[in-house]
């Protein structure tokens, strides 16, 4: 992977480090081999074999903890990827909730729009109404006022 953490890369040098430290020992461990006479085979071969034997169990260490790893990094991958999928789900059903919610309260409304609609226009006739009867009301009492002076000229002594 090209997008490694910190720490990743602070293991990644450190397993270089190890890496270099034991071929460093392997390499002195042949040198080494050049003196046998002076030191004896069987010491040298000693440490060969216990040289091979670190070394063997660091590679295997490192490659089981890779491997641990991947394993780690593939199902924190399924799980991401499974929760991403519930979550589409989920929110996709909860869209679904809030359509057919919306519209059982569009039906459910509609009485009361049509009923709002019946009172607006009954709203309409009435003021229409009390408009014809005031209208009604001022030309009887302007025929009434009309009607009055003459009552009073001939109800007046002269």
């Amino acid at each position: 992977m090209t997008n490694q953490t910190p720490q990743n890369e602070q293991t990644q040098r450190e397993w270089a480090d190890l890496q270099r430290d034991l071929d460093t020992l392997g390499e002195q461990l042949g040198s080494l081999r050049d003196h046998t006479t002076a030191i004896g085979e069987t010491l040298v071969a000693d440490l060969e074999a216990r040289y091979q034997d670190v070394r063997n169990r660091t590679l295997s260490f490192h490659n089981a903890a890779e491997s641990q790893v991947d394993e780690l990094r593939k199902r924190a991958l399924e799980q991401a990827a499974q929760t991403q999928s519930t979550l589409v789900e989920t929110s996709m059903k909860s869209a679904e909730k809030a359509k057919d919610t919306a519209r059982q309260v569009w039906e459910n409304s509609q009485p009361l729009r049509h009923g709002a609609q019946e009172v607006g226009q009954g709203l309409v006739r009435a003021w229409s109404e009390i408009a014809t009867s005031f209208g009604k009301a001022a030309e009887k009492i302007q025929a009434e006022r009309a009607k009055s002076p003459a009552r009073e000229e001939s109800q007046t002594p002269s």
